[in-house]
């Protein structure tokens, strides 16, 4: 018995905080809260979630069925955000399709490749297919603010189609991924002229892939944008400057630093992300590994 009881304490000192389900994961209903203000995002509601006819009854509904205690306590009806869905099973969005071209209503404009557009009735942040450009959110990268400058006039003056295309119509941010045309034009392809993409992301095979890399070797080719030769040596200094603050900054990141936010991520910080993801499988091995070998010292000791 005295064994058993030495095992189940060094599970309890060794066990790590971190085994706990990601804040992004949604729960039961099809949302989660958000960790820098604890509002509650639904942004799949599931047949549970759509029983609520009332944001009162939502609240109700998140207080049994999610596991963030601390955000629960302050949960109001305020502070849910319902991601362009109605409740009550009202949704008449039309479930859209890959392959198909839908007319949208630009809500809001993030960034150079991130907006929100309302298509059939429903509010959809929007990743641009295929391209990444500069940082301008959280981080400012060079170019950033000119890239969100020209997708957001682009957006705000013209009629904007989206057309789905590849494999999935959503990352796994919940973003909808999609061309972007502005009267008649596709956006990727004018960014990419302008010298105002940074990189691609990959991951399948997309209609107008051709077209977006032959407009941004024409800028590189002709200096344009953040390929011009000083803008170049710029850019680099300014990469440069920032991974030596990363390297040289070990302060722990705040809940806020932590939190996704409407931003994709570009292809660098997705690769950190799904390297890092494999980690909360690893802390309870860790754990669990320490823990016997904390178990057989004790027994060494004892006899």
């Amino acid at each position: 018995m005295k064994q058993i009881a030495i095992l189940l304490l060094c599970l309890m000192i060794v066990w790590p905080d971190s085994v706990s389900a990601h804040p992004g994961s949604l729960d039961e209903l099809g949302g989660h809260f958000r960790n820098s203000d604890c509002t509650y995002v639904l942004h799949e509601p599931t047949a549970l979630a759509k029983q609520a006819k009332t944001k009162a009854e939502l609240v109700k509904l998140i207080q049994t069925y999610n596991s963030n205690e601390r955000c629960k306590r302050k949960l109001t009806p305020e502070r849910i955000d319902l991601d362009g869905h109605a409740l009550g099973g009202k949704d008449n969005a039309v479930s859209l399709r890959l392959g198909r071209t839908y007319k949208a209503t630009l809500t809001q404009c993030i960034d150079g490749d991130t907006a929100k557009f309302r298509v059939n009735g429903r509010v959809y942040t929007t990743r641009f297919l295929f391209i990444d450009t500069p940082e301008s959110t959280i981080e400012i990268e060079p170019y950033g603010k000119e890239a969100s400058r020209f997708t957001c006039s682009r957006l705000q003056k013209g009629k904007v189609v989206l057309e789905t295309d590849g494999n999935t119509l959503f990352d796994r941010y919940h973003r909808l991924l999609a061309w972007v045309w502005v009267d008649g034009r596709l956006l990727q392809e004018d960014l990419a002229k302008a010298g105002l993409v940074e990189d691609f992301y990959d991951y399948g095979r997309y209609k107008y892939e051709s077209r977006v890399r032959k407009a941004l070797e024409e800028a590189k080719r002709n200096g344009i944008g953040m390929y011009g030769e000083r803008s170049v040596a710029k850019h680099e200094q300014a990469r440069s400057k920032t991974k030596q603050e990363g390297a040289t900054n070990t302060a722990p990141q705040t809940e806020s630093e932590t939190e996704p936010t409407d931003r994709a991520p570009s292809r660098k910080q997705e690769t950190a992300a799904f390297e890092r993801s494999g980690l909360p499988l690893l802390y309870p091995l860790l754990g669990a590994a320490a823990a016997v070998a904390v178990y057989w010292l004790v027994r060494q000791l004892r006899r």
